[in-house]
């Protein structure tokens, strides 16, 4: 073999090599290329509910402000302006509209809105974002907001929702006072007496799945709490509604201001009236009487009667009308404070007082309501000022000390004062026959939400998001009584006029609230005074 053909022969091999190592690499090519589409096709098939949640948590959102946060009053049919801001705290960009996930603040539960207004987008979505929001950025949703044609409280709960799936954290409660429209219906009247006992009923009732047979048991670990109630509150863009705030007391009974170390500014004698002013630029509180001035102090102000029956009355305060009754409920027992709250840059006027005092006060139902039903409220009313003096909500100070326990809206419990108290004595005597009961769950208070009416069954409290978690007593229950009509609240816990049937039907405050509240005990947890 010449020395040409081995070089042929040379080259040959080579051109096979080549081609070899080629088909090789395309081979493995391939491969790769089937094994990544079938990965995809196999994460489709087997991980959907891994790929959804993923999608879920990556959208995120904190509520930073909103106004007003006190319940709206307005007239039948009158309009006004509402806004929230929201923190886009998720990894997405919040798109607008013709977008596959439109950003919109829509009703929770997806029903049509109490309030829907000509410029919503639908009876259910009150806003959309028009352009977008970038992570980190917060985005301000300002709509209309329209009254019913009928009186009364309303509630309407919103979220932000990413095209149809709920963003986490954006949440919002609306709330209204409707006045000057029609009456609500009159409740249907109560079912006829039946003289047999209950049991020998050939259908028994709902609650008579738990034992009438029950006790209140005593676990005297506390003591009665003391409560601070937010009142109202003023800021920069109503000072002039607010300011000055004007107290004086029933029957001129004396009292003295003192500040926060409990040192004397002021000693009010018989018929003074003083008036609080507070500058938000020097943040400094005035106090006035005659048009005089007394004192200025940078320090907050505390009222402190002589006489633990004496009632302070804000007469520079309008707080009514409640129900229909043309009724100013702007006397308080206990002590006032003025506290400035520099973190959010609102002056507070706060109620502080024992709890069964704060509860003789609270007004989430009538009076003449059935009084085993009025002995429930009130057991769940405590029960929830006692999980919100044990746990904390309103934590928006740079120590993370709240300022107050409670407000006295909708936001916890509609409270009322004095005047109240007056008018409602079979609401006080509920009180103080239940005097320190609580519901219990593993021996801890629960958060005892309540709502006014179901639509046939409660919900459970994290899918509605009244909770970060699952709660074991907050579960989903049928709940005969509201069957057909339309839910009015957020469907957690015990619906209150479901509670009054039964209660009209026979069941005892405790067979109520054990129905509701799933696996729970009632105990007195502190002595009388």
């Amino acid at each position: 073999m010449n020395e040409e053909e081995l070089k042929y022969k040379k080259a040959r091999s080579n051109k096979e090599v080549w081609l070899a190592l080629l088909i090789a690499v395309i081979i493995v090519v391939v491969v790769s290329i089937l094994l990544h589409f079938l990965d995809i096709f196999l994460q489709k098939k087997f991980s959907a509910n891994y790929v959804y949640a993923a999608t879920q948590t990556s959208y995120k959102a904190l509520r930073v402000e909103q106004n007003p946060i006190e319940p709206l009053k307005l007239k039948a049919g009158e309009e006004t302006t509402f806004w929230v801001k929201f923190k886009n705290t998720g990894a997405p960009k919040w798109l607008g509209k013709n977008t596959d996930k439109p950003v919109s603040l829509k009703m929770l539960n997806g029903e049509n809105s109490d309030f829907y207004a000509q410029e919503w987008l639908s009876k259910n979505e009150a806003y959309r974002v028009k352009y977008y929001v970038d992570p980190n950025i917060t985005g301000t949703f300002k709509f209309k907001v329209k009254a019913p044609d009928t009186n009364g409280p309303y509630s309407n709960k919103f979220s932000l929702f990413a095209g149809k799936d709920p963003i986490p954290g954006g949440t919002i409660e609306i709330m209204m006072n409707v006045y000057g429209g029609k009456n609500p219906p009159p409740p249907p009247p109560p079912p006829p007496i039946v003289n047999e006992p209950v049991n020998n009923s050939p259908t028994p009732y709902f609650w008579q799945a738990i034992s009438s047979d029950q006790t209140i048991s005593e676990d005297l670990r506390l003591t009665e709490p003391t409560l601070r109630v937010a009142l109202f509150f003023v800021d920069t863009k109503d000072r002039e509604k607010y300011l000055p705030i004007k107290i004086q007391t029933l029957d001129n009974a004396p009292y003295e201001i003192r500040d926060k170390n409990n040192n004397l500014l002021v000693n009010a004698t018989i018929g003074d009236l003083l008036e609080i002013n507070f500058d938000f630029n020097l943040k400094r509180y005035f106090i006035n009487s005659n048009g005089q001035r007394l004192l200025m102090t940078d320090e907050l102000l505390r009222f402190l009667p002589k006489d633990e029956n004496t009632i302070f009355k804000i007469i520079s305060w309008n707080n009514g009308p409640f129900w229909g009754l043309p009724v100013n409920d702007n006397e308080f027992r206990g002590i006032m404070e003025v506290q400035y709250n520099p973190n959010t840059e609102r002056c507070w006027l706060i109620n502080e007082l024992p709890m069964e005092k704060y509860l003789k006060a609270v007004s989430e139902v009538g009076d003449s309501s059935p009084y085993e039903l009025l002995k429930a409220q009130k057991v769940a009313a405590r029960t929830y000022a006692m999980f919100r003096y044990l746990n904390p909500k309103y934590t928006d100070t740079p120590d993370e000390e709240p300022i107050f326990t409670l407000k006295a809206t909708q936001a916890d419990q509609v409270y009322r004062g004095y005047n109240f108290e007056k008018r409602a004595p079979n609401i006080g005597r509920a009180a103080e026959e239940t005097y320190g009961q609580v519901i219990l769950y593993n021996n801890n208070p629960i958060v005892a939400y309540y709502f006014a009416q179901s639509d046939g069954r409660t919900r459970n409290s994290y899918d509605v998001r009244m909770t970060t978690a699952p709660v074991p007593y907050l579960t989903a229950k049928d709940d005969p009584p509201g069957a057909g009509k339309k839910l009015l609240g957020h469907g957690v816990g015990m619906p209150q006029r479901s509670a009054i049937v039964a209660a009209q039907q026979g069941a005892n405050y405790l067979q109520i609230l054990k129905y509701y509240y799933t696996g729970v005990d009632i105990k007195k947890i502190y002595p009388v005074k």
